[in-house]
């Protein structure tokens, strides 16, 4: 009823948002079922890391061509897209170092992070950091994206922690993650949580 949508309305927005933005965003999620995942909460996923990711001079030895493969590599967005453009390279350039194959893990894990909630990854010193959507009051917490992510915490404890860092952004540390590749695993192992157990 109204008390519902009303509801949605103010854990979307807050009440002092103008009805013109509230509306179309509320309609949306009533066809998507009302279920929200963490890419409504997200726009871009920013990737720090201290691991070798990169096509490698002795694999692409121009520069510039570098450069243009790094630009469409950071464009693809479906796992079909990504084969095409490995298929490519290797038609290429031969088959892809295990650094560049890295470089390619990149696509899928900004991808999953998006869809899980998560605006930053940082991947240092074989730690992993998640750092969540910046404002404490967002809808998100209450996602069921970021319950998975309180799951994956709740049963991994030796091996993860939940916090605030730097004024209160909130953060998942992940230990033994030595690899993007190692980081889509513990990715797509979040994905996988049913948070209602």
């Amino acid at each position: 009823g109204v008390e519902w949508i009303w509801g949605r309305i103010f854990s979307l927005y807050g009440k002092y948002e103008p009805v013109s933005r509230m509306l179309p965003a509320l309609i949306c999620a009533m066809k998507k079922g009302e279920v929200f995942a963490g890419e409504e909460f997200v726009d871009d996923v920013s990737l720090e890391s201290d691991l070798e990711i990169l096509f490698p001079d002795e694999y692409v030895p121009s520069s510039s061509e570098r450069m243009l493969l790094y630009r469409e590599l950071d464009s693809l967005e479906t796992d079909e897209q990504l084969a095409d453009y490995r298929r490519r390279l290797e038609d290429r350039f031969g088959p892809v170092p295990k650094v560049g194959v890295e470089l390619l893990n990149v696509v899928p894990l900004k991808r999953m992070a998006k869809h899980l909630g998560i605006e930053k990854v940082f991947l240092k010193g074989d730690k992993m950091n998640l750092y969540f959507v910046s404002n404490p009051q967002s809808a998100y917490y209450q996602s069921d994206n970021f319950g998975k992510c309180i799951k994956y915490a709740m049963d991994n404890l030796r091996r993860c922690e939940l916090g605030e860092v730097n004024g209160g952004k909130r953060r998942l540390l992940v230990r033994n993650v030595h690899s993007v590749e190692d980081a889509l695993v513990v990715l797509k192992e979040i994905e996988a949580k049913n948070n209602t157990n």
